[in-house]
């Protein structure tokens, strides 16, 4: 593919800083550093959907259809050594019919009507077969919530995710069950819909008190 850039909503926003701590792969017999980067390359972008393919995969899951990013996504890498381990894509309601709508239309117009600005995030994989930190996908989430809140100005963020997983997010981040228990007809699985407002996880995951992630 051809080096060139996807013109991404917040592709290196000053307004988007990262925290200073450094993660590590504690498990990995030499540790290493946890870079994370916002995918500016078709290259990039391939190495994502890779993994995301893999991941889902594994769990018998459809996998998405392309590699392509559309514009009004930004996604988000984690790597170690130049591999990608975990990845993530914001999904900006102001520019884009959110995937959601699918199943939810009547669910994420009505936070259209009462003036919210949505994003949604889809394609989460992390790399189960590398070494890396425990905490690395509630880090790659906490970035997902600032970059949707700095550099998008959203206010509101929703997921469909395997109701096996819900609890996960109401408990690490504050997300509610919006939406009853559907299928979800792009990965051929169970869904339920989630719904936070960004004020609260935010409040939640203040850089200065989290817990270390070493």
């Amino acid at each position: 593919m051809s080096p060139r850039t996807t013109g991404h909503d917040a592709a290196n926003d000053s307004g988007f800083s990262s925290p200073s701590q450094p993660i590590e792969a504690h498990a990995a017999p030499v540790r290493s550093r946890v870079d994370f980067v916002i995918a500016t390359l078709q290259e990039e972008l391939a190495e994502a959907w890779e993994l995301v393919a893999r991941c889902y995969a594994w769990r018998g899951y459809d996998a998405p259809m392309t590699a392509e990013a559309a514009a009004g996504e930004t996604t988000l890498l984690a790597r170690i050594d130049g591999r990608v381990v975990g990845t993530l894509t914001v999904r900006s309601g102001t520019r884009l019919r959110l995937q959601a709508e699918t199943a939810y239309s009547e669910h994420v117009e009505a936070l259209r009507a009462s003036g919210r600005r949505l994003v949604e995030y889809t394609r989460f994989a992390i790399d189960r077969e590398q070494p890396v930190p425990d905490n690395l996908p509630s880090e790659l989430m906490r970035r997902a919530l600032l970059l949707a809140h700095i550099s998008l100005a959203a206010t509101d963020c929703v997921i469909e995710v395997n109701p096996r997983h819900a609890r996960y997010y109401r408990r690490e981040f504050g997300f509610r069950e919006f939406g009853p228990e559907t299928r979800c007809p792009r990965v051929g699985a169970p869904a339920k819909l989630l719904h936070v407002n960004l004020a609260e996880p935010l409040a939640r995951l203040n850089t200065d008190n989290r817990p270390s992630l070493h």
